[in-house]
C-alpha cells in the first residue's frame, strides 16, 4: 500500500530533503523514546527486586 504526502513546493529536491530531514528526526525520537522506556524499566525492576531481597 503506497501514501501519498501532498506537499506543496516547486523544487522537488526540497520536498525530498524535508521529507528526508522529518524521516530522520522521526526515527530518532522514537529511539529515545525507547531508550527512556528501557530506562524506566530498569529502574522499576531494580526496586521491585530490592523490595524482595530486603536491602535498601
Amino acid at each position: 500500500m503506497e501514501f501519498e504526502i501532498y506537499m506543496p513546493c516547486e523544487p522537488v529536491w526540497i520536498c525530498d530533503s524535508f521529507l528526508a530531514l522529518f524521516t530522520v528526526l522521526g526515527v530518532l525520537g522514537l529511539a529515545g523514546f525507547i531508550y527512556i522506556l528501557y530506562k524506566e524499566h530498569r529502574r522499576i525492576h531494580r526496586k521491585s527486586s530490592n523490595k524482595r531481597s530486603g536491602k535498601r
